[in-house]
């Protein structure tokens, strides 16, 4: 009799769902950006230093963690954030967006709650300003790819979800001209899956490869997904399609043919809405208040729950800042209560129906 590895698994019968180190049936309802340094500006910073010491570690057990799984989130997802530049482009302009190194593994494998890890292979992020796309099937991609697994990777670690590799990567032209050549996009998107996946095995042969995190209004060329199914256990996509009427049946029916196509589950990796705020009140293009973004959320996880190659969803994002402008809790660490009570509502629900 052989014990089971210590990693969450994926399996398929009549649907898609993930599995614990344990066995257990589980549904990953998770938080993104959730990062200290959002309490960390010149509005907030007061409040971080009296209500945890200063500490980010007395932030994450009295704070985000207790906070998080009180309103039924079991996963704390991509926890870089976005903290300078502006405009999150969805027209193709060129930005460039700097983010935050995210909180460090030591401290995500103490919170006792399931986590993903991000292992950033290439810098080629639709965000990015000055990408840089270097060619995988050189050895120094290789050497590099080794390095980020042999320092980053824990595979004793029952509580890690898997690994994630680039943020919205853009496999096709870069809004800055930047781009590989389209003739060798296949053997290319072939390179940098197979050593990137293999760099992961040598150092963790169990935990899932959560792959890029697509970026549903970027886009991936068909190549690319077809080189990422062979080497990558999850499709990992990010949908924030807007409150129009058969926005979110068209990027779902997307992800259905992204889905059929490389035969991966998929994980909503990042989703997300948001209204003007005290902060940021020009924020328009979504809903009206946090009452509409809460039950914009219920219908999002409800249709998310009903696709069967869904894994979970990961919601953008914890606390709002200058940068992203939107949030579960305010810039002073307050709940929006019209939105997290029915967010808490809805994960509570569902969370039970994925079991």
């Amino acid at each position: 009799m052989t014990s089971n590895p210590p990693a969450f698994t994926v399996e398929h019968r009549d649907g898609w769902r993930l599995r614990t180190p344990g066995g257990e049936p589980f549904r990953s309802i998770g938080i993104v950006h959730a990062d200290d340094t959002n309490l960390r500006y010149p509005h907030n910073l007061d409040i971080h230093r009296s209500r945890y010491g200063g500490s980010r570690r007395r932030w994450l057990r009295e704070g985000l963690i207790p906070e998080m799984t009180s309103w039924g989130f079991n996963t704390v997802g991509w926890t870089s954030e976005y903290v300078s530049g502006s405009g999150l482009s969805t027209e193709g302009r060129v930005v460039d967006l700097g983010h935050s190194e995210g909180l460090p593994p030591d401290e995500l494998a103490g919170t006792g709650v399931p986590y993903t890890l991000s292992l950033r292979v290439a810098e080629i992020e639709h965000w990015n300003g000055v990408p840089a796309y270097r060619d995988p099937r050189e050895p120094a991609f290789a050497q590099w790819c080794d390095h980020l697994a042999r320092t980053l990777c824990r595979p004793d670690d029952p509580n890690l979800l898997g690994y994630f590799l680039v943020d919205v990567p853009c496999w096709g032209r870069h809004p800055t001209g930047a781009g590989y050549p389209a003739a060798e996009l296949a053997a290319i998107a072939e390179a940098y899956y197979r050593v990137a996946s293999e760099a992961i095995r040598r150092h963790d042969p169990h935990h899932l490869i959560l792959g890029d995190r697509y970026g549903g209004r970027v886009g991936a060329p068909e190549p690319v997904l077809d080189a990422m199914a062979s080497y990558v256990d999850v499709l990992s996509v990010q949908l924030f399609p807007g409150p129009e009427a058969g926005r979110l049946e068209a990027a779902l029916d997307m992800v259905d043919r992204w889905h059929e196509r490389t035969g991966r589950p998929v994980l909503i990796a990042d989703t997300g809405n948001w209204c003007p705020t005290v902060m940021s009140p020009g924020r328009t293009g979504s809903f009206l208040n946090q009452r509409e973004r809460g039950l914009a959320y219920a219908a999002s996880a409800d249709a998310f729950a009903e696709r069967p190659w869904c894994l979970g969803w990961h919601w953008c994002s914890w606390l709002e800042n200058p940068h992203r402008g939107f949030g579960l809790k305010d810039p002073w660490d307050e709940p929006y209560r019209d939105l997290t009570d029915v967010v808490t509502e809805t994960n509570s629900r569902l969370g039970r129906l994925g079991l």
